[in-house]
């Protein structure tokens, strides 16, 4: 039985109150800037092919603690948010199906134009991937901080970190298990965008237990019992979902 997309569906009942966020924190058309960004995107490209997939000086500079990044306060832009979706997929070391689905779900949600940036944004995250440094983990988090920084921002629509951090939940958990290294990164990811901690741990606990109640949901879709005998129960586990999605909606919101 293919699983539900339950981050789709909490994202598609937030969507009103996402876009008075999005307000909140500012919007340039894309039109207006649709040149500069696929500009930017095609010197990523070039880069990539003349070190071979290897970061250039400026990067490797940045690792070195010669450059530090400085966050923006009022958003993160949808390129660098996708650059931080992609690094959260790599942190087990493998990018599993289901996860790329869900990360071109929200690409195409936030990007009009993501079928032509996807592949820059993918080829950067993997040039940086490539650079050497202590740990693996390491690399990760220095990604996410590069992309947080705000020399290395493109000026398109931007989500909220709330937002940002919803997503990275609803794809860590797209195969129903969050491991220690997703997890690790997710509370990096968090941190930096100054989370509210007790905001953060309720996001998780929101999709934890929308998870439960798939799981509860799927079993008792399986059972040979008569509908009318388990409709009451399917009932009750609905509401609660709806119930999990609003309080999302408002946390978000906030």
């Amino acid at each position: 039985m293919p699983k539900k997309d339950f981050g789709k569906e909490v994202r598609d009942s937030l969507q009103d109150k996402v876009n008075a966020v999005r307000q909140k924190v500012g919007h340039i058309d894309a039109a207006e800037v649709k040149e500069n960004i696929r500009g930017a995107f095609e010197t990523v490209k070039d880069k990539v092919a003349e070190t071979g997939g290897k970061a250039n000086a400026q990067m490797k500079k940045w690792l070195q603690k010669e450059e530090a990044p400085q966050e923006r306060p009022d958003g993160v832009s949808v390129q660098n948010a996708l650059k931080i979706i992609y690094y959260l997929m790599a942190a087990d070391g493998e990018i599993f199906h289901g996860e790329e689905e869900k990360f071109d779900a929200i690409g195409k949600e936030l990007d009009p134009d993501f079928a032509q940036t996807k592949t820059a944004v993918v080829d950067e995250c993997k040039a940086r991937l490539s650079l050497g440094a202590e740990t693996y983990g390491d690399v990760l988090r220095a990604g996410v901080d590069y992309a947080l920084s705000s020399a290395d921002q493109t000026e398109d629509t931007f989500i909220s970190p709330k937002l940002l951090v919803w997503d990275l939940l609803t794809v860590a958990y797209s195969d129903e298990n969050c491991d220690e290294a997703e997890q690790s990164l997710i509370d990096h990811a968090a941190k930096r965008l100054k989370v509210d901690k007790a905001i953060y741990l309720e996001l998780q606990s929101s999709i934890l237990s929308m998870l439960d109640l798939e799981k509860e949901l799927a079993w008792i879709k399986t059972t040979d019992r008569p509908y009318l005998t388990i409709e009451a129960h399917v009932n009750e586990i609905n509401k609660r979902k709806t119930a999990i999605m609003e309080s999302v909606a408002a946390l978000i919101a906030l």
